[in-house]
């Protein structure tokens, strides 16, 4: 299970369709926007169904998480660079 910090206005997108935003806190509760298509399917769980945290990471499964993020945003980049490798290509031809 992934766990985040967010500061309030500060978003999750989930795949590319499912966007979660942190509005705020309330007293004891907190405040989220779930913006997704209509046909997925959002419930609120009930009382009984409190969530029970696991027990925390392990180091290496934080050193795993790390280089998957880093693997992640180096995969990006170089998506990036050929997005306007491709441009400059079409705009020369």
């Amino acid at each position: 299970m992934l766990s985040l910090t967010l500061r309030e206005g500060q978003s999750i997108n989930i795949g590319s369709d499912v966007k979660v935003i942190f509005a705020g806190t309330d007293g004891s509760h907190i405040k989220v926007l779930i913006d997704a298509p209509k046909c997925i399917k959002i419930a609120r769980e009930q009382k009984d169904d409190t969530y029970i945290p696991q027990a925390k990471l392990s180091n290496s499964a934080k050193e795993k998480i790390g280089r998957i993020y880093k693997e992640e945003r180096q995969l990006n980049k170089h998506k990036e660079l050929i997005k306007k490798k491709k441009l400059e290509l079409e705009l020369q031809h």
